[in-house]
């Protein structure tokens, strides 16, 4: 009777990919809270902060072991595109509430 095992390893050439996920968890979390601090939502309501969920969503994308170059480029892209969303949604926030607050303002006719 055989014994061997049979149960896939990993892919020969493959580099380990826990740096990178670390690094962009790290920077999103820094980002955000920079980006929050620095602006008027402190005062605010807790339901403006959910979409920092989706910037650590995409952050949480990159922890999946990419399988080919491509992944691997696309995973990185991913957790940019999460720091960077984590870094400016305070003041994409702040920019959309103005807007909304002068277009309230223009439609009362005041």
């Amino acid at each position: 009777m055989n014994t061997t095992s049979t149960a896939p390893g990993p892919a020969a050439g493959t580099r380990p990919w826990v740096l990178v996920p670390a690094l962009f968890t790290a920077l999103a979390l820094t980002a955000g809270g920079f980006g929050y601090a620095s602006s008027a939502l402190p005062g605010a309501p807790l339901w403006l902060l959910l979409p920092y969920l989706l910037a650590l969503g995409l952050v949480a994308a990159t922890w999946r072991r990419p399988r080919t170059p491509d992944q691997r480029a696309a995973r990185i892209a991913t957790g940019a595109a999460g720091c960077a969303l984590a870094l400016f949604y305070a003041r994409i926030a702040e920019a959309l509430l103005f807007c909304a607050g002068i277009v309230a303002w223009l439609v009362q006719g005041d």
